[in-house]
């Protein structure tokens, strides 16, 4: 019905597009135009609208990088000769988008157990464990992903951070690409979220207070910054990473990731609090391990939607 809807929305585009033509021709004379602007009820609902729209564009262009990721796949499979050798064909990431999502021990609530989404570990699998021990500053709250092929999130998989006390909860939160972010106002007043991030850039407009705006999808890996246009004190950080394989590091600095398959593997710590760190481990039988010794990112300011400072308006 989405993809129908997309392309009867650009059907409308190209035929009011076309200038002239007998069963298209302007009337004589135009309509009186409205008394007055616009009302903020039309505003609203035109809004609401173009969210919609853009919403549908996003979940269009998850599932064409699904089947992107699929075609590869078998690519690979047939052209490095293993079809041919009888080995079994590779797992491939499902056209309706569901895939695993999740964290290890210690996952946050955004993600859950990864070990219960990705089943039994297959026997070409193994574990990456580590320590993870940053330099001048202390561990906080960090975790390690799985860098590699991206595997969109279960179709429908949405997450919330509400904005409650002019804050967002929860503050930092993981989710696997395709995932979907409400932002529900549980505020008395009025808050405006946004996200300067590229590749990621989002605006909600002025959301009132009980209002729950259209989800985001989010499609980029990697770490998005969310702030609120009106009150510079709120800051979201959400980690976005390609696919399940990823847990939170224990308090003792400690991590595991069970079930990633074997083969070169690229590792990543990051915290809203630390520089991110990559390393590469050969993960075979025996397992791989890496250990991290990220440094502290320094606190930086941030500016408004339009590029500004805050104003005094912000309290």
């Amino acid at each position: 019905m989405k993809q129908g809807f997309v392309i009867g929305l650009a059907g409308v585009l190209i035929v009011t597009g076309v200038g002239g033509g007998a069963a298209f021709s302007a009337p004589a004379s135009p309509p009186a135009a409205p008394a007055g602007a616009p009302s903020a009820a039309d505003l609203a609902r035109i809004e609401g609208e173009l969210a919609r729209v853009q919403q549908d564009l996003r979940e269009q262009r998850a599932l064409i990088f699904q089947l992107m990721e699929m075609h590869t796949s078998l690519l690979k499979y047939l052209q490095g000769g293993a079809a041919a050798r009888g080995e079994a064909l590779p797992a491939l990431p499902s056209a309706s988008g569901a895939s695993a999502l999740g964290g290890g021990p210690g996952g946050s609530a955004a993600g859950g157990d990864a070990a219960l989404d990705r089943g039994p570990a297959p026997a070409s699998t193994g574990t990456i464990s580590g320590i993870v021990r940053p330099r001048g500053a202390a561990l906080g709250e960090a975790y390690v992903y799985v860098d590699g092929p991206k595997v969109i999130a279960s179709r429908g998989r949405t997450v919330e951070i509400k904005q409650h006390s002019k804050q967002f909860s929860p503050s930092v939160a993981v989710v696997q690409t395709g995932t979907r972010v409400l932002f529900p106002n549980e505020d008395k007043i009025f808050h405006n979220v946004f996200s300067p991030t590229p590749g990621s850039a989002f605006d909600l407009g002025t959301v009132k207070s009980g209002d729950r705006p259209n989800p985001i999808a989010l499609m980029k890996p990697g770490h998005v910054e969310i702030f609120c246009n009106i009150h510079s004190g709120m800051r979201a950080d959400v980690l976005v990473v390609p696919n399940a394989h990823w847990t939170r590091v224990r308090p003792d600095g400690t991590f595991q990731i069970a079930g990633v398959p074997f083969g070169p593997r690229q590792v990543v710590v990051w915290g809203p609090g630390l520089k991110p760190a990559a390393q590469r481990v050969e993960l075979n039988g025996t397992g791989a391990v890496a250990n991290f010794t990220p440094e502290a990112a320094p606190a930086q300011r941030h500016l408004n939607k339009t590029g500004g400072e805050y104003g005094s308006y912000e309290n």
